[in-house]
């Protein structure tokens, strides 16, 4: 979406940050002798901006993908020819703009600096001062950095040539609405093997026996890492900790106030313009010729507008705050003075305030001081293991001369048990090979492991005598799938014929929902095929699981142009439209302007950039 700057999402293209890097102080500088990397028409890319550029977005792969990749994986990802294209953009269009003579005036410039938060200080004006230290820290002088920004600010005047240019088509933007919002009321009547006519029978050894065979995959263990290991976490440790009664007192008084929960009331709030037009509605409401719902609905609102939510007496005005938490639930309280106006509000439900005692959160603190004390002795002990390791330990000895914990896993690849569930070991474990010598592991909860790698278990078909019960359950599973299918469709077919729908067991009828809702309890492929159906009547069945469905469409509901909700989707929709348009239309003009502008980039020289990183 446009931004109210006039900028698009295509910002990046010019470089909205103005300098790679600059977001994040600290950024160093390329130490290499190459001063540039390339050249676009006549502008020249610079070692120092390809450096900042890449290492930002090097950051940028990190933060999204782990701070263990390597450059190497980056790289192999594109991050280099990315931030290349992006680079090779920018001078095309720096050049394009020089020779077109667009430029920014001097009170454009200071506007745009001053305007820039990284330059403010404690009272967030612009300070010259800070704005010389960032600089400094980023390895920019203010020259260099201002006309950098000259730059950027001509690059947004030819941006700005291809803002709103061209409005989202009416015809796009109203059939899209339509689609989006259209609406489907339907029925369901679920059907489980309790409704079969004729039970799932038990399989016989030779179905079993022909499953098996017919599904072997299923039943093949995958190759496994058979590992040793030892261990020692703060659940482990801390079971053999005592924790004095006294220390568990004084932790309870401490934090005493987060045991203590204070009642809360969800609320709906009727808002008046004035108190007389306020109490007029509740002596309607009174006299019974009036719902609440009623009134809602004759100011206008929907249930959303009114409803507040839970909330606790304190976050009331006082008198609202005293009368609502007087009154009994269900009840609607007013007029009272709220911080909107004279109002309504009605109690739709009461949790009550609850203090927890000593001796109902007694265990609960044990158990974290416990861990906390764990933590620390283990973090203590790590440097003595992590030696003994060094020292030729192995395994077995830490086991013995340590609280370490030996034990035994098939580890498999994705494996999430035991030890596995820390990222870290699963991580050493699918690394580890044969011959790899034991390393200390930091697990994320404080605790430690080691392990080795004894040998590697092959992928074997398991007998059939040692998952007889599995196949079974397997096949029958199977076989329960194609009974309540057929029965589904039987249904269906007998409801076209003229049957009641009901005259099978109990339906639900379901008030109308939106493409993007679903169903509690139903498979998610229910609402895609509701709207697959063409007209009211028409039905449809799924299966899942151990249920299936059969599907009728009631009604359908189209989107309602005045609706309010529909009138801000249009208005997304068309901003969106635009921006696409916008988009291509730059994108169009971004092509045209490379293809005619001599691009010569330095291989060796962004290699060498390239080789800081390693």
């Amino acid at each position: 979406m446009r931004s109210k700057s006039g900028m698009t999402v295509f910002a990046w293209i010019m470089l909205a940050a103005i300098v790679f890097g600059l977001g994040g102080y600290g950024v160093t500088n390329f130490s290499g002798g190459v001063t540039t990397v390339g050249k676009v028409g006549g502008e020249e890319i610079t070692s120092q901006d390809y450096y900042r550029a890449l290492q930002t977005e090097l950051q940028a792969y990190r933060s999204q993908y782990g701070q263990d990749q390597t450059v190497q994986q980056a790289m192999q990802a594109g991050v280099g020819a990315q931030v290349q294209q992006r680079l090779v953009i920018t001078a095309a269009l720096d050049d394009t703009a020089a020779k077109l003579g667009l430029s920014a005036g001097n009170a454009a410039l200071r506007k745009a600096i001053a305007g820039m938060k990284a330059f403010q200080g404690p009272d967030g004006k612009f300070d010259d001062a800070t704005y010389g230290s960032v600089l400094r820290s980023n390895g920019l002088t203010k020259s260099e950095f201002e006309k950098k920004t000259r730059k950027q600010l001509a690059r947004d005047i030819l941006q700005q040539a291809f803002a709103g240019t061209v409005p989202a088509p009416a015809t796009y933007v109203d059939t899209l609405a339509a689609y989006v919002a259209e609406r489907r009321g339907f029925s369901l009547l679920k059907i489980t093997p309790a409704d079969l006519k004729t039970p799932v029978p038990a399989p016989t050894d030779a179905e079993l026996k022909a499953y098996y065979e017919a599904h072997k995959k299923d039943f093949t263990a995958p190759e496994a890492k058979m590992l040793t290991y030892v261990a020692l976490t703060p659940e482990m440790m801390a079971k053999t900790i005592n924790i004095p009664e006294k220390t568990l007192r004084d932790a309870y008084d401490k934090n005493k106030a987060s045991y203590v929960t204070t009642e809360s009331r969800q609320l709906d709030r009727l808002v008046y313009p004035t108190e007389a037009e306020a109490k007029a509605a509740k002596a309607a409401l009174d006299a019974g010729t009036k719902t609440f719902d009623q009134l809602v609905a004759d100011r206008g609102l929907k249930p959303s507008d009114i409803s507040m939510g839970a909330v606790t007496e304190d976050q009331l005005f006082a008198a609202a705050g005293k009368a609502v938490f007087a009154a009994a639930d269900k009840s609607v309280v007013g007029p009272v003075q709220s911080s909107l106006g004279p109002a309504l509000f009605r109690i739709d439900g009461i949790t009550p305030g609850k203090t927890t005692t000593f001796a109902e959160a007694k265990a609960k603190i044990a158990t974290s001081l416990q861990q906390q004390q764990a933590g620390t002795a283990i973090s203590s002990d790590v440097e003595k293991i992590s030696d003994k390791l060094a020292g030729g330990a192995t395994l077995e000895d830490l086991a013995k001369e340590t609280a370490m914990q030996l034990g035994h896993m098939a580890f498999t690849s994705g494996d999430t048990s035991g030890l596995a569930a820390y990222p870290a070991f699963r991580a050493a474990a699918e690394k580890v090979k044969d011959g790899d010598y034991p390393s200390l592991i930091q697990l994320k909860d404080g605790g430690i492991a080691a392990l080795r790698l004894d040998s590697i278990r092959k992928a074997a078909l398991i007998p059939f005598a040692k998952v007889t019960d599995k196949v079974k359950a397997a096949w029958t599973d199977e076989a329960t799938a194609k009974a309540l299918t057929a029965r589904a469709a039987e249904i269906v077919k007998a409801v076209k014929g003229g049957a009641d729908l009901a005259s099978f067991g109990k339906v639900e009828a379901n008030q109308p929902i939106l493409r993007n809702g679903n169903v509690e309890g139903a498979p998610d492929a229910l609402v895609p095929d509701l709207f697959d159906l063409k007209a009211p009547g028409d039905l449809t069945s799924l299966q899942a699981g151990s249920s299936a469905w059969v599907v009728r469409l009631d009604k359908i509901v189209p989107a309602d142009p005045k609706d309010a909700d529909v009138k801000r989707l249009k208005e997304q929709l068309s901003a969106s439209a635009a921006q696409g348009i916008e988009g291509d239309g730059f994108n169009m003009f971004a092509t045209a302007m490379i293809a005619k502008t001599p691009v010569k980039l330095d291989q060796s020289a962004i290699a060498a950039v390239n080789a800081q990183f390693h």
